[in-house]
Parts: structure tokens; sequence; C-alpha cells
């Protein structure tokens, strides 16, 4: 199920498809519903709505898995413009080519750049780069190597300290430096429990949040070597059926869970805070506007 999370300062943005991509905007301070709009379909007649990153201007970055793309949106819902160049109507051929963007899911910003993680399949191209205007930029090489594959990554965290990429049909996390080199692989460190991890964090202190949708799914704190943090079993246990994650200035730790329909806030150090949104309850607030 598609579905992001964002939050800057007291701005709190989430993402959620019916038929069409829909961008919801929360003043957490107020509490209170600001602003939604959706995602202006193409000539295939839909658009979606997955991972959302949010810069210091609040301006909006949404991946749209169904049109292949990522709109830019600034903070009153003007649709400046979309990242991704042109993949073929047909066939497989001509995806996975620098700047195509074949079924984005997961944004992040680190600088100037935007990153997207892209694909159904394995892709050596399933980590983009972008410049805010558009331009392509040269892409993650999965492993360092240039003929190595990601395994249609669901989700990318980027801050100081680097990249994290959910490999997720290889189930394992990728972990690159700020300039975008290849550090390590990041297994659990028990065999065979990260399965299909599809979203990451890295919380202060350098441990890593995932949810995973495989053999366990759920959601795991784990410490720089992969051991699970036993630690955080009552966080874990909070979040129910969780798909995206993402972190505030303060280091809390914010969760859309329940499928993508609700989003809970967690304290730095992981002990719950409240319940945020629940979307049920705020659809006929604010009607969304194409």
């Amino acid at each position: 199920m598609a579905g992001g999370v964002a939050v800057r300062a007291n701005l709190l943005c989430v993402t959620w498809s019916a038929a069409r991509g829909h961008v919801f905007l929360f003043d957490l301070e107020g509490a209170r519903p600001m602003s939604a709009w959706t995602l202006p379909a193409t000539a295939r007649g839909y658009s979606d709505a997955a991972g959302v990153a949010m810069d210091a201007h609040f301006h909006l970055f949404v991946a749209d898995p169904h049109n292949d793309r990522v709109c830019h949106f600034s903070a009153f819902g003007r649709h400046l413009g979309d990242l991704g160049l042109p993949a073929p109507p047909q066939g497989d051929a001509g995806r996975d080519r620098p700047g195509v963007l074949d079924r984005p899911h997961g944004v992040a910003l680190l600088g100037d750049r935007v990153l997207v993680a892209c694909g159904d399949r394995p892709r050596r191209r399933g980590l983009q780069q972008f410049s805010r205007d558009g331009t392509a930029l040269r892409p993650l090489l999965a492993s360092g190597d240039a003929e190595a594959t990601f395994g249609a990554p669901r989700a990318v965290w980027a801050d100081a300290d680097g990249v994290l990429v959910a490999d997720t049909l290889h189930g394992r996390l990728q972990r690159f430096r700020p300039d975008g080199s290849f550090v390590s692989h990041l297994r659990y460190a028990r065999a065979g429990v990260l399965a299909r991890p599809i979203a990451v964090l890295r919380l202060r202190g350098g441990r890593i949040v995932v949810v995973d949708a495989g053999d366990e799914p759920g959601v795991h704190v784990l410490d720089a070597s992969g051991e699970r943090a036993s630690a955080a079993a009552p966080f874990a246990a909070a979040c129910r059926d969780a798909i995206a994650l993402t972190a505030d200035e303060q280091g809390r730790v914010y969760v859309l869970d329940h499928g993508g329909e609700r989003v809970v806030r967690f304290a730095a150090d992981l002990t719950f805070d409240r319940l945020l949104v629940d979307l049920r309850e705020h659809l006929d607030d604010f009607p969304p506007r194409s």
C-alpha cells in the first residue's frame, strides 16, 4: 500500500491514495487540518501518492508510482513541476537508465539533491538523484558496483551521516556516505529476519528503525551492527501495520501505520507521545482539490 509522511516545524504532511494521489497538511501546533489536494492525473487517468519529503521552505516532493514521476509542490499546493525522465509506455527496455523513474516509492532530500528509490524489479538505477529543478544527476551505485542492482527499494533516508536505502527484494539495507559513495550492507545479525524492508530512518545516536513486511512483519530497531534492540519492544508493539517513517528536528519519530490511516508520534527515546492524525476522522474536513 502506498503512502508517506513528512514533517517540518509545525507542519505535518500525509500522502494517501484512492484512485488519485492525495496530499494532506496538518498544523501540529494548532492540532487541526490545514489543506489538501490531489496529484494531477496524466493521460493514464489516475495518479498515486507514495513517499514524500519536505524541504526547509515547506516545498513537497511526492512520489507518484503510477505515473513514474515525483511531483514538486509549494506549501500551498501549487504544482511546480515533475522530476523524472519519461519512461517507455510499454515494455522494459529503457526503464533502467539514469534519470528514468520506474514506479518511484521513496523520496529523501540531502542538501540540494532529491533522492528517489524506485523500481518494481531489480534495477541498476534503482536509486536516482535529481536537482530540485528536475535535472537528472548521477544515480547511486548499488553495492558501489556499476553492474549491481537494487532490489526494488521502497524507501530511502538521508541525513548528515549519509544515506540509507531499504533494498527491499534483497532483504537488506544499503549504506552510503553523503557524497553517494557506498559504505556497506546491513542485515539483521540474526539471519532470515530482515526479509522485505519497506521503510527506514536513522535515529540520533546511530540506531536505525526499519519497517519490515516480510517473514516477521513489524517495526524493528537495530544498532549499527544489525542487532535488534530489545529495549525498543514497547515502541514496536505500539505500531500496527506501519508503512512509513520520519523524524523531526527534535528527533521525535513519526510512524504512518494502520496501513496508512493514522500517524503516531514517539519521543526521541521511542516512548509513546500521542496519536496525531487519524485520516478517517478528517476526510470530510477538507475535500481534496485537484
